[in-house]
């Protein structure tokens, strides 16, 4: 995509390249191509939540979600959490672009300023600096629909109605021109994360602790169902980091809407560190019953 026509452009520059994923174009579409070919368009997919964590490690379950979307769509709103800074309710960037190894990824000026109209969404670049949950969802975006446009909204603490209210702001992006995507980890287990359901003295019974929760998580996930998930959430103490953006998307669903799991893997597949583990999973959502 060639630079933004007008005004001196205001590009974020991607701070994970060459630490996350490739540095190099030419290696970072071929692992793109490679991870997409895994999986298969769903037709009617409107949504879809994918991890957020390298390549290496959740690379292949993303793929699975982000090949459900296929490129049936002009624009992606990218939802995260915030996981450096400390806001309510939710941020945009505003900037016209965000910088990958693939080219700029242009940033929807007017969906920006709709979202902008909700009192809960501000405009807010610093919060975006070091934030990862944005960035590693670009270049897949970019492998799907070079030049769709995109719209960045990370998600803070939600307050009593507050996740109705930014639901509210969305549902009208739930539509076939759009892919809305939420970027989150499964379960955080281990010290660093402060959350031991059980000892972390044998692999096995930490993987069927992380799998079993992530199982109740996704469960209520593809139900659409926000209460029960926050629920489950507060009941378990379940370390989702998107947690937030995941409820705003289940209350922004259509009524009798439903969720498919596509993939799920956990940091075990990778590494025999099981003292500190994470949960990944794909799923893939219609808007509708």
């Amino acid at each position: 995509m060639s630079e933004p026509a007008g005004p001196v452009p205001r590009i974020k520059e991607p701070h994970l390249a060459g630490r996350w994923y490739p540095a190099a174009p030419d290696a970072l579409a071929a692992a793109l191509r490679d991870m997409l070919a895994a999986g298969a368009p769903r037709p009617g997919t409107v949504a879809i939540l994918v991890p957020h964590a390298t390549y290496e490690y959740s690379g292949a379950t993303a793929a699975r979600g982000f090949a459900a979307a296929g490129t049936g769509w002009r624009r992606a709103l990218v939802l995260g959490p915030s996981h450096f800074a400390a806001l309510r309710g939710a941020a945009v960037l505003p900037m016209t672009a965000y910088r990958t190894p693939l080219g700029l990824v242009r940033i929807d000026q007017e969906g920006l300023a709709a979202l902008t109209r909700c009192p809960l969404i501000r405009a807010n670049p610093a919060v975006f600096l070091r934030e990862h949950a944005l960035e590693i969802q670009l270049p897949w975006l970019q492998a799907l629909a070079p030049e769709a446009a995109l719209v960045p909204v990370l998600v803070g603490r939600l307050e009593a109605g507050d996740g109705e209210t930014l639901a509210a702001a969305l549902r009208s992006w739930l539509a076939p021109d759009t892919l809305v995507v939420v970027s989150s980890d499964l379960v955080h287990y281990g010290r660093r994360f402060d959350y031991l359901p059980v000892p972390p003295t044998d692999r096995a019974a930490v993987a069927a602790a992380v799998t079993e929760l992530d199982a109740g998580a996704l469960e209520r996930i593809v139900a659409g169902d926000a209460d029960g998930f926050a629920r489950y959430v507060e009941s378990t103490g379940a370390t989702i980091c998107g947690r937030h953006p995941i409820e705003v998307l289940l209350r922004a669903l259509p009524r009798g809407s439903r969720g498919e799991v596509l993939a799920h893997t956990t940091s075990l597949d990778v590494t025999d560190e099981h003292e500190h583990v994470i949960g990944y999973a794909a799923a893939a959502f219609t808007a509708g019953p």
